[in-house]
Formats: structure tokens, C-alpha cells, sequence
């Protein structure tokens, strides 16, 4: 179940259902605002800044040719990439997820293909006994993961590293269905592409935690280049919902579809962990 969560500053609503007392505006008027300020303009390729290539999600620099694009991309290549289809996992022995999140969001951000919210410390992630920071979020559309064979509208990411630079993601999946109070107070504080918005952007991340602890464990990679590796993700068993019209806004900002293939799992280990007695299926 989504938890309402709180932005000072709201901008835009979606289809007459303003959740922060914000200007209502329709639809159409909402994705005309979004790519007038710049954001999709780029057809979901991230222009290369600070002597990075230029990669995106369609065309000559999509998915297939990341790992061609650069040396620096060379992992997209590699045995353990992410995402996955969560299928023939067995029942781990691992202990559900601790978070401990309870200090707002500091800035929010658009590259042009996503909105980041960034977090300052004071939100941690506790996984096999090993503490992680929360970072930032971002939401892919439509999912990046699947379970079973089955994909969904959506996955929000919730980026976590250690002081030794690991990286920790939890995933939340997102069915097609009522709107997402979590998606829309994101897309409610969204800046034009290629801005940073500091003040009134209090996002609490308290209501991303899910009412079910279970969660698909498994080892693997960003989705996005350069594809690092040794990544441990978990993504969340509990399935939320967004609307076709959130899908659009998202799929808006990123000049379409925000997904990376699925990718080999070449062997890889995949658990259900956290699971509770009265919760087993």
C-alpha cells in the first residue's frame, strides 16, 4: 500500500487529482509542459557531458551497442548484468531487509531521461548484516525486472552504497492500475531537463518501504552504462500500482521507454528472502 508522501513545492498534477493542493492541469497540457521544458528532446539518448558518451535507450546508441559505445562501457557486456526474469528462484535463509529511513529528500534532479531525488545521510539500508545509504530513487517504465516471465508499468530503483563502495538497489514494481502517490510526488517536484531543484523538495522516503518484506535477492549490475558489476539487488515481492497516465508523464521525460533489455542470468543464484510463514506461496 502507498504511503502519501510530502513535497513543499508541487508544480504539475495529472488528470484533475491534485494530491498536494497543486494547479490541476489535464494530461495533455502536463506532457506539453514537460517537453516544451526540454525534457524528452533527446529521444531517450543522455547527452554525453564531462567527456562521457552519448547512450540512450533507441537507435545507435541503445541497449544492443552500450558495451561498443566506449571502453568505459565494456562491462554491459558482462556475465553478471542486470536486469533479470526472476524465475526458478529457490527459498533463501536470509532475514527480511532493514530500513531505516526517516530524513527527506535534499534536491531533485533531471537528466533528461530520469527524475532523481537525492538523499542526504540519515536514511540507511541494513542487508546481510551490511549498512548502506540511500542515495537516490529514479523509475524505469515500463519495469526492468520481471517475475515469472510477466513485466510491469514500472520499477522504481532505490540506489544504496556503503563506505566501501558497494552498491545495494531494492526495486519496487509498479502494476498498471490506480495512480502511485509515490510516482506522482516525484513527477509533482521535477525540474526541467537538465535542471536541479534544491528548495521545497522535502520528499519523505519513509513511504517507500513495503508492507511485505519479502523480496527476489539476487547478484548483479547497474542497468544503465557502465553496467558495474557486483551489484546486490533486491527487488520487492509486494506489487504497487500507477496509472497509464503516470506511465506517459515518465515515459514523457524520457523520450519513451526507460528499459534495458533483460539479460542472461548465466547460472545465477536467484532467492526469495524474507519470507514469513503466514506469507510463503
Amino acid at each position: 500500500m502507498d504511503t502519501p508522501l510530502t513535497a513543499k513545492s508541487p508544480t504539475h498534477v495529472v488528470d484533475g487529482t491534485p494530491p498536494l493542493g497543486g494547479p490541476v492541469l489535464s494530461r495533455r497540457e502536463l506532457l506539453r509542459g514537460l517537453l516544451l521544458g526540454g525534457a524528452g528532446l533527446g529521444a531517450a539518448v543522455l547527452i554525453g557531458c564531462g567527456g562521457r558518451v552519448e547512450w540512450g535507450y533507441s537507435g545507435s546508441g541503445g541497449p544492443e551497442a552500450w558495451a561498443s559505445l566506449s571502453a568505459e562501457y565494456a562491462m554491459c557486456d558482462g556475465r553478471q548484468q542486470s536486469p533479470v526474469d526472476l524465475t526458478g528462484y529457490t527459498l533463501g535463509g536470509r532475514s527480511p531487509l532493514a530500513f531505516s529511513y526517516g530524513t527527506p529528500s535534499g534536491a531533485v534532479r533531471n537528466d533528461g531521461a530520469f527524475v532523481h531525488v537525492d538523499y542526504p545521510r540519515g536514511n540507511s539500508l541494513v542487508s546481510d548484516g551490511r549498512s548502506y545509504d540511500l542515495k537516490s530513487s529514479h523509475v524505469h517504465a515500463p519495469s526492468e525486472h520481471a517475475v515469472d516471465g510477466d513485466a510491469f508499468a514500472a520499477e522504481l530503483h532505490l540506489v544504496h552504497a556503503d563506505a566501501e563502495g558497494g552498491f545495494a538497489v531494492v526495486g519496487l514494481l509498479f502494476a498498471d492500475g490506480e495512480p502511485s502517490p509515490i510516482i506522482q510526488v516525484m513527477l509533482d517536484a521535477a525540474p526541467a531537463a537538465g535542471e536541479t531543484a534544491r528548495d521545497g523538495v522535502a520528499i519523505d522516503p519513509g513511504a517507500y518501504v513495503p508492507d511485505d518484506p519479502s523480496y527476489f535477492r539476487y547478484d548483479g549490475s547497474k542497468t544503465t552504462p557502465p553496467c558495474d558489476e557486483d551489484v546486490a539487488w533486491h527487488v520487492m515481492r509486494e506489487t504497487r500500482t500507477i496509472s497509464s497516465e503516470q506511465v506517459d508523464v515518465l515515459q514523457a521525460l524520457g523520450g519513451g521507454p526507460t528499459k534495458r533489455p533483460l539479460q542472461p542470468a548465466n547460472g545465477r543464484p536467484i532467492t526469495l528472502e524474507g519470507v514469513t510463514s503466514s506469507a510463503q506461496a
